[in-house]
């Protein structure tokens, strides 16, 4: 039997990179994935080696931004019969400005997916999961909580606040299996990472940061998140879980 045969997996930000490594991985383990993203064109292409392979697999489009988001994303999901009992918290908003720059339109919006869409996706999802007596909350995180950059100042912040919140319900909650971890890239090698990664000084830069040596890529943290899905993960509660090839340090 699958470790995860009858879990529903609702996976924010999955249509690529990280979101859709650990949305895959989930579904090979036997969970209905539930594909969360706002580009519906990206979301399809997604699911079709999925669907295409015998995996269960759906999208879900929704824009994280829209406050109202996170509750018409429950409700269409109870319409297709589906109540998520792992909720992978991958979405995020990254706009790059240094301190002295930094815009409205970038607080806002970073403010609103990384930290309001978290707390609100929890306060949508986490009832069922303490109701049917197993729930698993991972939320990606980032080694920019500890090693932040000069031009990504709020994002570290906004991302330093959702640990917070993920570690202050794991300590809190004390409902029977249902657990609260949190997952921290390093240098993954994403859409969003590419073109910056393109630059071989600034490769070079972050390689000379990793005592691994090389740029991590989305599969790296697929089979944490999986280790946290599972029973074998039963224990884990209240964790911050670096795959960063040690750029922590």
């Amino acid at each position: 039997m699958q470790a995860l045969q009858g879990r529903v997996a609702l996976i924010t930000g999955a249509a690529r990179g990280i979101g859709l490594a650990v949305a895959s991985e989930l579904a090979r383990a036997g969970a209905h994935a539930v594909l969360h993203d706002r580009d519906a064109a990206a979301t399809e292409a997604a699911l079709e080696p999925l669907q295409g392979g015998g995996l269960k697999a759906s999208g879900l489009i929704a824009d994280l931004a829209d406050l109202a988001a996170p509750v018409r994303m429950r409700d269409d999901l109870r319409v297709q019969g589906l109540a998520p009992d792992i909720l992978v918290l991958c979405a995020s908003a990254e706009l790059r400005e240094r301190w002295d720059a930094v815009s409205d339109r970038a607080l806002a919006l970073q403010s609103e997916v990384n930290l309001h869409a978290t707390l609100r996706l929890i306060q949508a999802f986490l009832p069922g999961m303490i109701t049917g007596g197993f729930g698993r909350v991972v939320a990606i995180g980032s080694v920019q909580e500890a090693r932040p950059n000069a031009d990504c100042l709020y994002y570290a912040a906004t991302k330093a606040a959702q640990t917070s919140v993920i570690l202050n319900l794991a300590r809190t909650v004390r409902a029977p299996d249902v657990t609260f971890n949190v997952i921290k890239p390093g240098a993954i090698l994403t859409d969003r990472n590419r073109a910056v990664l393109a630059d071989p000084v600034y490769e070079a830069a972050v390689l000379e940061r990793v005592p691994l040596g090389r740029i991590g890529a989305p599969r790296d943290c697929a089979g944490v998140a999986l280790l946290l899905c599972r029973d074998e993960g039963a224990y884990i509660n209240g964790a911050e879980i670096a795959v960063d090839g040690g750029l922590r340090l």
